[in-house]
């Protein structure tokens, strides 16, 4: 498995992973009626964050493939 794909893997899976536990903070029993709306601003901001990282770990995901491919081809 090239680089590019476990860099996209492992980032949906992040993705997943804190979509989860928002659903799981936002609907535990004992939470207030304001922790909802905090809770979605901050996994919203988390989201984001790894959003928009994506783009340059894609980018240096596939400069490593290219540079292993280059050096394997030697």
């Amino acid at each position: 498995m090239t680089r590019v794909k476990r860099t996209m893997l492992a980032l949906v899976l992040v993705e997943l992973l804190l979509a989860g536990l928002w659903y799981y903070l936002a609907s535990a029993p004992g939470a207030g009626p304001e922790s909802g709306r905090v809770i979605g601003q901050t996994m919203g901001t988390a989201m984001g964050v790894v959003l928009g990282l994506s783009p340059v770990l894609y980018l240096l995901a596939r400069s490593n493939d290219r540079k292993a491919a280059e050096k394997k081809g030697e």
